[in-house]
């Protein structure tokens, strides 16, 4: 069993984690930093930081998907 002080971060504390890295992307780099620094001492705190970067990350990538599809299909309709 993981002891108490590697607990894994909250959804609340994840929840804010990812809109201040929102706000500030360059977080990503420093959940990054945190995953490396602390998955041998920490591995349930760094996966939870993990967590924050990839759930950034897929959003970021779902709306440059969107956006790529609606601009194609603006192109399709534009033809018309």
């Amino acid at each position: 069993m993981f002891p108490s002080h590697d607990a894994p971060l909250t959804s609340g504390q994840r929840f804010v984690l990812l809109v201040l890295t929102l706000f500030f992307p360059f977080l990503l780099f420093v959940w990054a930093l945190a995953f490396f620094w602390f998955r041998d001492t920490h591995p349930q705190r760094a996966r939870s930081l993990a967590w924050v970067g990839r759930t950034f990350l897929q959003g970021v990538l779902l709306v440059i998907l969107i956006a790529a599809l609606f601009q194609l299909a603006a192109g399709v309709v534009g033809r018309f």
